[in-house]
């Protein structure tokens, strides 16, 4: 199987991110994927703050998509931005959001995140 790269996977964020196409567009073309995922994460954050959380289920199923199938490094930055981000989505969110957001969540992005807070921790404990 192909693995899908960055601009492959920025063309299917132009087309499931509607509402920021163009931001991404422009990041796409300037080689920014980076900044492609970065317009994601505060398209997200902004949804949380405006209440439309239900929109973002499908948004993350999408993630989940393009981090089985893709590349290296398409699966370095949705690790190290976008479920990064997810402890900043969390002190955003009332408790009953977080667990319907958590739920929407794919498996593979859930133990991404799970295993980045376990070396976080590990880490305070052995300083």
């Amino acid at each position: 199987m192909e693995r899908i790269n960055e601009k492959k996977a920025s063309d299917y964020l132009e087309i499931q991110y509607v509402e920021i196409k163009e931001e991404i567009h422009k990041l796409s073309a300037h080689k920014n994927f980076a900044g492609v995922f970065q317009a994601i994460v505060n398209h997200i954050n902004l949804l949380l703050s405006t209440g439309q959380i239900e929109k973002i289920g499908l948004k993350l199923k999408l993630i989940g998509w393009l981090y089985r199938r893709g590349n290296e490094y398409v699966r370095y930055i949705i690790e190290n931005l976008f479920v990064r981000s997810f402890e900043g989505m969390k002190k955003r969110c009332t408790a009953e959001q977080w667990i319907y957001m958590y739920q929407s969540i794919p498996k593979n992005l859930k133990n991404v995140y799970q295993l980045q807070n376990t070396n976080c921790l590990i880490q305070k404990i052995s300083l």
